[in-house]
């Protein structure tokens, strides 16, 4: 946190079930200011869930959103998958957050590692985000 000068900032890492972490912080009535999320392309749970980004990540984002602050400051989503295009993701978000939080931008993109001898970039995941604007 000491990169981003965040150090003096009260921020939670959460290594839970989202959905069910989600659910308890809304019955809690507790809200948060921004959300960083990293949802895996495909996962199974411990009694068999299958978790598929391209079927479960849109109501992924609803839930978080009904724990997002009336006044939030930003949005990601972050995800190593090479499946799900930049353009869905985006899509996604205006969906959603840009619909609820009118006063923020949405972009996307692709994230890629640079292969200097090359001069190649390797596609390895995909970011979506929702900044406030100033």
């Amino acid at each position: 946190m000491i990169l981003s000068h965040l150090e003096d900032r009260k921020i939670r890492f959460i290594v839970d079930d989202v959905l069910k972490f989600v659910a308890r912080e809304k019955r809690r009535g507790r809200t948060y200011h921004a959300i960083i999320m990293d949802p895996p392309s495909y996962g199974r749970g411990p009694n068999g869930e299958v978790w598929k980004i391209e079927e479960q990540l849109y109501p992924l984002i609803q839930a978080c959103l009904e724990i997002l602050d009336d006044d939030p400051l930003f949005f990601l989503v972050n995800s190593y998958t090479t499946g799900f295009p930049p353009t869905a993701l985006e899509n996604l978000l205006h969906a959603t957050i840009g619909k609820k939080y009118v006063n923020g931008v949405i972009d996307a993109g692709e994230i890629g590692l640079p292969i200097t001898k090359s001069k190649t970039v390797l596609p390895c995941g995909i970011y979506g985000r929702w900044v406030k604007e100033e």
